[in-house]
């Protein structure tokens, strides 16, 4: 009697809901916001976050960056092709109709003036217009010592914890612990920045369960980063010192920051960026800790880099006579040191890196060679799993390339083909081409031996690292009339050999189709609809007479989403989503959920306060029907939540700027969960059925 009454208000809740966000969609759709159009830092940062399932991502360094773009506009008068280029704000077309304009024509004097160039749509102007001016000094004119000192200075501190005391935190009967330190999760940063010029910091981080100080962390904090950095515009065009990031071509060989793949934004599908950058992240793995320098020469752009770092490492052999680790099974990428196991991974091995690329360019034209060689100070070991077969052994590995960048007409052409040591060979090769400007359409073919090797290649990919995939992508952009935008992308691939959990070469086929429409600078609303069919071992809950046969099954999980976003006024924005998930093995039983959520933010200009909050309902019949969703959070950290089960999710956000020099943010979140299955697992087990977090960041800033 109980669960049907159970189901009974869940049912009127869900629909009472809906009901809710209909009202609301319907009574604001009335009311037009006639500003100049509300920041679009949080849609961009959404779009390029959703994709990564809440994997530890640079995408803090990406924020930061629009962020103080933001702040200190590009100067598109000034600008250069590649500062163009690494603003990530202009297409190709753009970069090169704009500096044909200014070069036949004058400086811009009125931002509306690009109008009058073809490529740029008033819906282009309007999305560039906050990071962009027309006028201003030279920063070259200023002198070095002053570039060190009257810039920006910023000092962060973060503290977040859950509320509720994991397992792992819970003495035993002799009073210790699983955990070394509290379950505090401590950031601290300071940075100096001169307008993107020249910047240098020190980032400090503790993860939950981390110690600080004591024996097993005796220098304080767990992690810690600096950097030095100086941008230039003669010779040497770029210089870091510290920890930096490294970008090459289309990430065969090297990519070590952000870079979208697959996403709703079905054409952007080229990486670019300054191959030289810094980098202040947390994540505590994909950064170079050395020196690089890129230097200017005639029509040559020349990078070089040097790195040295410790990394994690599961221990495999040790010489038992001088504890010299001969051997280790893999590296982890964890970045915690909580338990005694994880400890004594921590700073196992040394990594040496040395590299360059060198990139030719003459008008619409660039193509460079890069190569980059990997020292381990201790062996990977062979894999043990057959579909690790190919996977990298040994101490040392070398990766070389060419990339190349040509832009004819309208049609850009891209691509990179990289080789490891063993001459076995990865190669993407792309084009993006504008048919009219309302169509524009992408192409994209991949192959990737299984054979090819690399440790921080990231590119555009099904898998994590370009290796055993071959496949092509297709994707389109139509813009019918006014307010209107018809989007997707087909992806089709297959794995040449194994992969985890799929005892076999498999095929996959992704497919992602929206509507966008926008009336009004008031209201936007889109349906999206994903569906991905994939091969994969069946799972062992089909097979119960015979657990070990591997038999290849076909998987498709499906989601199709409505969302709104709303202006009541200036101040007061509403978004509202509903979205379906559908899970089917092709011998099993479909496994399916929904998420439903409100959101409600407020930023009042002439107030010291603001606020963001969401009321969100889940209901998933598994784990694998788990439905993600991004959360608004305190300024340069994101969260993108993964929800299944039975419950309902809020959170509240709450910004306080009492003087010009400080800002507080304040979050609160809870789970709760509806049903009787254990939150978590292990130490990282939750008492009861509710999961809350909180968390209060301080920015200082002269």
């Amino acid at each position: 009697m109980h669960k049907i009454t159970s189901q009974k208000n869940r049912f009127i809740q869900f629909w009472v809901f809906i009901a809710i966000m209909v009202i609301c969609s319907n009574t604001i759709f009335a009311q037009e916001n006639k500003a100049e159009g509300r920041l679009l830092e949080d849609d961009m940062i959404e779009g390029a976050a959703e994709k990564v399932d809440n994997s530890d991502i640079s995408i803090d360094s990406y924020q930061e960056n629009l962020t103080y773009l933001l702040q200190n506009p590009i100067n598109i008068n000034k600008a250069g092709y590649l500062d163009l280029r690494n603003s990530g704000l202009f297409t190709e077309v753009q970069i090169r109709d704009l500096l044909e304009h200014i070069k036949s024509f004058g400086p811009l004097l009125n931002i509306y003036e690009l109008q009058t160039i073809a490529s740029f749509s008033n819906e282009d102007i309007r999305i560039i217009k906050p990071f962009i001016r027309l006028d201003g000094s030279s920063i070259n004119a200023v002198p070095f010592h002053k570039k060190l000192t009257d810039g920006d200075y910023q000092y962060f501190f973060r503290a977040s914890r859950y509320v509720e005391e994991q397992d792992g935190y819970i003495p035993d009967s002799t009073g210790s612990t699983t955990y070394a330190g509290n379950n505090l999760r401590i950031y601290s940063r300071f940075r100096y920045n001169y307008q993107n010029n020249l910047s240098y910091g020190v980032t400090m981080e503790k993860d939950a369960g981390e110690a600080v100080f004591g024996p097993t962390q005796p220098y304080g904090f767990d992690y810690y980063s600096m950097h030095f950095f100086k941008k230039g515009t003669g010779n040497l065009r770029a210089l870091a010192l510290g920890d930096y990031e490294i970008r090459i071509g289309q990430g065969l060989t090297m990519w070590s920051g952000f870079g979208i793949g697959k996403s709703v934004y079905p054409v952007a599908i080229r990486r670019a960026g300054p191959v030289l950058d810094s980098y202040s992240s947390t994540n505590e793995n994909r950064f170079m800790r050395g020196a690089g320098v890129t230097m200017g020469l005639n029509n040559w752009q020349i990078t070089a880099f040097a790195s040295h770092k410790a990394l994690d490492a599961n221990i495999d052999l040790i010489d038992t006579v001088s504890d010299e680790i001969l051997q280790v099974s893999s590296i982890d990428e964890s970045g915690l040191h909580r338990t005694d196991n994880e400890l004594e991974r921590k700073n196992a091995i040394n990594e040496t890196i040395g590299g360059f690329d060198a990139t030719f360019y003459k008008g619409q034209f660039n193509a460079g060679i890069a190569a980059v060689y990997y020292n381990l100070s201790s062996a990977l070991s062979p894999p043990t799993e057959p579909y690790q077969l190919y996977d990298f052994a040994g101490n040392t590995l070398l990766n070389a390339s060419v990339h190349y960048n040509y832009l004819w007409r309208n049609l850009l052409l891209f691509g990179e083909t990289a080789v490891s040591d063993n001459l076995k060979v990865a190669t993407v090769n792309g084009l993006i081409l504008p048919v009219d400007p309302k169509v524009d359409l992408a192409v994209l073919h991949r192959y990737f031996s299984p054979e090819y090797q690399s440790l921080y290649a990231a590119t555009f990919s099904e898998g994590t690292l370009p290796q055993n995939e071959h496949g092509t992508y297709f994707g389109i952009e139509v813009k019918p009339i006014k307010g209107w935008k018809v989007s997707g992308y087909l992806d089709v691939y297959k794995h040449p050999w194994l992969e985890f959990r799929t005892d076999a070469p498999t095929y996959g086929t992704d497919f992602l189709g929206q509507i966008f429409w926008q009336p009004s600078r008031a209201f936007e609303t889109y349906i999206r609809y994903k569906h991905e069919i994939s091969d994969r071992n069946l799972s062992n809950d089909y097979l119960e007479e015979e657990p070990n046969l591997h038999v290849i099954t076909s998987l498709a999980k499906s989601n199709i989403r409505w969302h709104a976003d709303y202006d009541v006024n200036k101040s007061l924005t509403l978004k509202s989503r509903i979205e379906f998930t559908l899970y089917e093995e092709a011998e099993g039983v479909p496994e399916r959920g929904y998420l439903l959520f409100q959101d409600f933010n407020y930023h009042p200009l002439s107030s010291k306060f603001s606020f963001a909050t969401r009321f969100a309902i889940f209901n998933t019949d598994t784990y694998n029907s788990r439905i993600y969703a991004y959360e608004t959070e305190v300024l340069y950290a994101y969260s993108i939540v993964g929800l299944s089960g039975k419950g309902t999710r809020t959170y509240l956000l709450v910004t306080y700027s009492p003087t010009k020099w400080l800002d507080i943010w304040a979050r609160a979140a809870t789970t709760w969960y509806s049903g009787e299955e254990e939150v978590g697992s292990g130490d990282n087990t939750f008492p009861g059925l509710t999961r809350s977090d909180v968390k209060l960041q301080f920015r200082f800033k002269w």
